[in-house]
């Protein structure tokens, strides 16, 4: 037996640096230990506590301290750091997180001197193989952990095939034609074999897709492993001083990205975080009760901050008002919300919710969507017309700014109410639920009137969301040529919503690699391609800077550092108005519509802050 080396063993966790190491602002990769099969072992790690105590003690020293968890998504490899020793790009989940860093670092220099970066990994599995999971390794693996029950259909199935050929050759041997009852017979076990088979075969391919495998992965170790990391960290705060009263300090801003499944992780992880026995969240047993304002703090030491959302593998019913959400009780805690999404992510609107399908309890197919793929259209542009894009809900030439909303008693605006008919009556919907859709001209008001309870709003109204279906960037070709649009999520077509035959289009260009629709957010180019003339896909400039910036600067600041023309002696009111213009002409060059969320607007750009905000939703 290998004796364990100093200071390694079984941990829940492991952490090290993310290189080139900095002590103005570090990164840390903490990945869970959990094996990809429950047979495999753990093995040794370095102890995470010294890791841990630096995290802790470099929060504690700082005024306004801040964490930033990057949590990725389904079919994610480990991948590797770049480095002195292999300049060339990290790979991987690694690789991805170096990345952020390195953005975050030479992009965001609002950020506060006190943040934190932590790229977390849970033990997701390659479709390819990878690592002890190769190819090879999976095809044997599902073979051989293929239940006796499914291994008997087949058997009985292959003994029916045999049967059928053994006796049509002895048919043909004797010459005569068989009865008519032998046919039909044999016509039924050739129906029944066949169908067995292909049961059998499905949940063969199921298996070695690893959509479920992942999910169970991600529900059952990645979620509880990353509420630990964030439980050790406050613990180790307060060890440092365990006189702190963080009821009298600002408390460490807890900020989140989450993509694909990774979304699914952060939003569950601060489910469980949440104080169940936090006086401002008890209300009463009612769905939807209005006394239930919990406050943002989390644990001895956090608050949350910022919640980032790109192309999130969850149901896109977490956004509008039903005793199905879920996740609106954990969603509204955040200071900030947004949404990333398109159109053309066929990894959500094809896999995802076909594997769902038999899992999700919806009795409609619009039920059945994920969030990645609620989009932003304008109700006041017609079926036919092109998008509009940039802030499709902000109009910097009207004196009320806002389309759609109404001043509210608290100052401020709020979304309109607008009259939707049910077959109990007329109904009051939020206006702001008109600009989101998921299925076709339906919108997500139509969804809410069916299910509406009337006395909670919907979640939806604190998201802002970035709809990047036609999002481009310039690629610059051959010397001398033309820079042309290249689309990163899809093809860029200018639509105001996809056919069956862009859908295609889009499956084909995701197989084939030429499109990435579900993470080309982050896609950061290929230098050494790019050098050589041989690149063919831009950087994702504008989407990293949208996604990295906000989560971790925030909205207001991440203004500030978008617009030059403002003038010291403009009012903070005007100035900011400049700015949010600024991000609308920004996203509307790129092809990106945004619908700003009142939130956002009210306070970080008219700075009105109101008690209560969030009641209600």
């Amino acid at each position: 037996m290998t004796q364990a080396q100093p200071g390694k063993g079984r941990y829940l966790l492991a952490v090290e640096k993310i290189p080139p190491i900095s002590e103005t602002f570090p990164a840390y990769f903490v990945g869970s230990t959990a094996p990809n099969n429950v047979e495999d072992g753990v093995g040794d790690v370095d102890s995470p506590q010294g890791e841990i105590d630096h995290i802790a003690k470099f929060l504690s020293a700082q005024e306004n301290p801040e964490i930033l968890i990057v949590v990725h998504g389904y079919n994610t490899a480990l991948g590797s750091f770049a480095s002195e020793d292999s300049p060339e790009a990290g790979k991987g989940t690694k690789g991805w997180y170096q990345d952020i860093r390195d953005h975050i670092a030479e992009n965001c220099d609002r950020r506060s001197p006190g943040l934190m970066l932590i790229g977390y990994r849970w033990p997701s599995e390659q479709v390819n193989g990878g690592g002890n999971d190769t190819l090879v390794n999976k095809f044997r693996y599902a073979r051989q952990s293929l239940p006796a029950i499914l291994q008997t259909i087949v058997a009985l199935a292959m003994i029916g095939f045999v049967l059928l050929v053994v006796a049509g050759l002895a048919t043909l041997t004797r010459g005569e034609p068989p009865a008519i009852g032998v046919e039909i017979a044999s016509i039924g076990v050739l129906i029944l074999a066949t169908l067995f088979i292909s049961l059998v075969f499905t949940l063969f391919l199921l298996r070695l897709v690893g959509y479920f495998r992942d999910s169970y992965r991600a529900r059952n170790f990645g979620v509880p492993d990353l509420v630990e990391l964030i439980r050790q960290i406050d613990k180790a705060v307060l060890a440092i001083d365990p006189t702190c009263d963080w009821s009298g300090r600002d408390r460490i801003k807890l900020s989140f990205i989450g993509h694909s499944m990774g979304g699914f992780v952060v939003t569950n992880a601060v489910r469980i975080l949440s104080d169940v026995f936090d006086r401002e969240s008890i209300g009463s047993l009612g769905s939807a009760n209005k006394a239930k304002t919990p406050s943002s703090n989390i644990g001895n030491v956090f608050s949350l901050g910022r919640l980032v959302l790109a192309s999130p593998d969850i149901p896109a019913e977490t956004i509008i008002s039903s005793r199905a959400n879920f996740l609106s009780s954990s969603l509204r805690r955040f200071e900030e919300t947004y949404l990333f999404s398109n159109e053309g992510d066929m990894a959500l609107k094809l896999a995802s919710t076909a594997a769902n399908y038999a899992s999700f309890p919806a009795r409609t197919r619009e039920g059945g969507y994920r969030l990645g793929n609620v989009v932003v259209r304008s109700p006041q542009c017609e079926k036919d017309t092109a998008p509009q894009y940039g802030i499709i809900n902000f109009a910097a030439a009207e004196v009320e700014q806002l389309k759609d909303m109404q001043v509210r008693g608290q100052g401020g605006f709020e979304p309109r109410k607008t009259d939707c008919e049910t077959e109990e009556g007329t109904v009051e919907v939020s206006s702001f639920l008109t600009y989101l859709h998921t299925l076709g001209d339906r919108p997500l008001s139509h969804r809410q009137r069916d299910i509406l309870d009337p006395e909670q709003k919907p979640i939806a109204e604190l998201f802002t969301v970035f709809d990047c279906t036609d999002y481009y960037e310039f690629w610059q070709g051959a010397e001398g040529t033309t820079p042309k649009k290249v689309g990163l999520l899809s093809y860029g077509l200018g639509k105001r919503s996809l056919s069956f035959i862009d859908y295609v289009f889009l499956t084909i260009a995701m197989a084939r690699g030429t499109i990435d629709n579900h993470g080309g957010y982050f896609y950061s180019g290929d230098a050494e391609a790019a050098a050589k003339r041989q690149a063919t896909k831009p950087e994702a400039y504008v989407t990293k800077q949208l996604i990295y910036g906000l989560a971790c600067m925030g909205f207001k600041p991440f203004l500030a550092s978008l617009s030059t023309g403002t003038q010291m002696e403009d009012a903070p009111e005007v100035a900011a108005k400049q700015q949010l213009q600024a991000l609308s002409q920004l996203c509307e060059a790129r092809n990106i519509q945004v619908l700003l969320a009142a939130e956002r607007y009210n306070r970080d750009v008219l700075g009105i802050v109101t008690p209560g905000d969030r009641n209600g939703y």
